[in-house]
Parts: C-alpha cells; sequence; structure tokens
C-alpha cells in the first residue's frame, strides 16, 4: 500500500529540485503522462489528438479514428488519491505501454475533480488491461475507487452523449459515412502542422521538473475546492489558483483553521508561488 508519507516524501522532493530553478511564467502544467506517445498507434493521422479536436471544434463532427479510441477512466476520491495514482501509473507495466495520464479537471463544461486515464484501441483491450488495474489500485491505494471503459474525448460526447457509451460489449454510436467528406474538407482547409515528438515515450528515469510542477499545481487546485486532504501533502495551506472556479463536494478550505508548520528552508523559494523566498513569504506570517 502506498502511504501518504510516500507521496509527501515524493512532493517535497519535487519542490527542493524547483527551488534551484528560476521562477518562470509557464502555463500552468496539470496533467502527468507516462507510457507511449498516442502518436505511435496504428493509422493515426500525421496532426494526431490535436487535429482530431481541431475537426470537432471547427466542424463539430467526429473524426473516423476516434471511433476506435478508448480510455480507461480512474476516479480517485481526493487529491492524495491522485498522488498515489500516479505512483501506480509510473511502476505499472503493460503489454503495450499504453498511453496514461493523471490530471486535474479545468474544463468548465466537463464535471468532476480528479481523474486517471488509461488508453486503449479496442473494448477488449480495455477490459484485460481493466482487470490488471484493479488489484493495483486495490492494492495501492483503496478498493473502492471507480474504475470504467468509455470511448473517446470527454468533448464528444456532451456534444454527442451516445459516443462515449458501451452496452453489453459494444458501442452505442457508429461513424456517420456522410463526415467523411467534412473530414477531407477539414484537413485541406485547417493544414495542421504538428512537429514531431521529441520522443515515442513518456517514459523516463524517476521524476523530473515538469512532474514536481504538475504535483505543486494540484495542491493549489486542492486548495481551490476546498479538498483538505493536501495539507497532508504540503503541510501548509496553500493559494487558491484565481482562473479555476469549480463546484465542489468539499469544505472551504477558507474556513479550516488548520495550522501545520512546513518543511521547508526558510531561504528556498516560497512554495506559495510566489517568486519571493520562504522566509520573506508564508514563512513571516
Amino acid at each position: 500500500m502506498i502511504s501518504d508519507d510516500d507521496v509527501k516524501r515524493l512532493f517535497w522532493n519535487g519542490q527542493r529540485m524547483l527551488a534551484k530553478q528560476q521562477q518562470s511564467d509557464e502555463p500552468l502544467q496539470t496533467q502527468f503522462y507516462r507510457g507511449s506517445g498516442p502518436h505511435l498507434w496504428e493509422n493515426q493521422h500525421p496532426g494526431g489528438c490535436r487535429r482530431h479536436m481541431a475537426v470537432f471544434n471547427n466542424f463539430n463532427i467526429i473524426p473516423e479514428y476516434c471511433f476506435s479510441c478508448y480510455k480507461i477512466l480512474i476516479i480517485p476520491h481526493t487529491v492524495v488519491e491522485l498522488f498515489k495514482l500516479m505512483v501506480v501509473f509510473e511502476k505499472l507495466k503493460l503489454p503495450d505501454d499504453n498511453s496514461r495520464k493523471c490530471m486535474i479537471e479545468c474544463r468548465e463544461q466537463v464535471s468532476g475533480a480528479y481523474k486517471g486515464f488509461i488508453y486503449c484501441r479496442s473494448i477488449e483491450e480495455g477490459k484485460e488491461i481493466i482487470k490488471l488495474l484493479e488489484k493495483e489500485i486495490t492494492d495501492n491505494i483503496a478498493d473502492n475507487i471507480s474504475i470504467t471503459l468509455k470511448r473517446g474525448c470527454s468533448e464528444f460526447a456532451i456534444t454527442y452523449p451516445e459516443y462515449a457509451k458501451i452496452k453489453q460489449n459494444t458501442t452505442v454510436m457508429s461513424y456517420r459515412k456522410e463526415w467523411q467528406k467534412t473530414e477531407k474538407i477539414g484537413d485541406d482547409k485547417l493544414a495542421i502542422k504538428i512537429p514531431a515528438p521529441a520522443s515515442d515515450t513518456y517514459n523516463h528515469p524517476g521524476y523530473i521538473t515538469q512532474d514536481a510542477q504538475i504535483m505543486l499545481s494540484w495542491l493549489k487546485y486542492a486548495a481551490t475546492i476546498g479538498d483538505l486532504s493536501y495539507l497532508r501533502i504540503s503541510e501548509q495551506i496553500l493559494l487558491p489558483i484565481q482562473d479555476i472556479k469549480r463546484t465542489s463536494q468539499f469544505k472551504s478550505v477558507k474556513n479550516s483553521k488548520t495550522k501545520i508548520t512546513p518543511k521547508v528552508g526558510r531561504n528556498a523559494s516560497c512554495i506559495c508561488g510566489s517568486g519571493k523566498k520562504y522566509k520573506y513569504c508564508c514563512g513571516n506570517k
């Protein structure tokens, strides 16, 4: 079983890594990836998922390729469980090293808070992975975490609710042949140019600076939605993310009187993200 101390140690190791670097104005990093890149999938379009989403956004149709894209959806209850799922995904061994990610949900039109995904190319493959995954999650996180098999991107299912549904080992919605012409027109007009990926895999030894930034973003997100379990990792109250406004089942963090002494060097960059040294920021309160 992965303990809270395990993920707390992982987080603080990452923050020490970040403290050695200068603060930057990079966009918020929220998605942790492992596994092989989806651009390696058989018959994948050169533009990949960005091309498929561009076709959908411009023409309101689901690309044909996306009708054979499936995902296993895992829903952690808290940010602590999301961290533990990240550790499971880091160590998970799959025959085809399927793409997998952990994320916080920032899209206003999509419900939920914490999610994990493993992408696969058929219902059969998805079911085989679920058998393996259920044991890994029960042994390492908890036995009451939801694991379901769905199809494709959430945005598609908002417009076409039948698209994501799977009943009795088969899908409900099929690709509409009249969309083929529109797809071709879209490719000619959009001319999406995607640079070649730097690597065919998201894997690398251990955790890197980007992973540490993602972990910090997750804890700030938890503070934003009132998930106080984040305090078991951060050991101090964090400032919410101003640009994210989501309803939540969690009690508001503003009402918390929890006071936890942070374990961070006074000369290190403050974990709140202000860019100041800790002793001149949250350590001075």
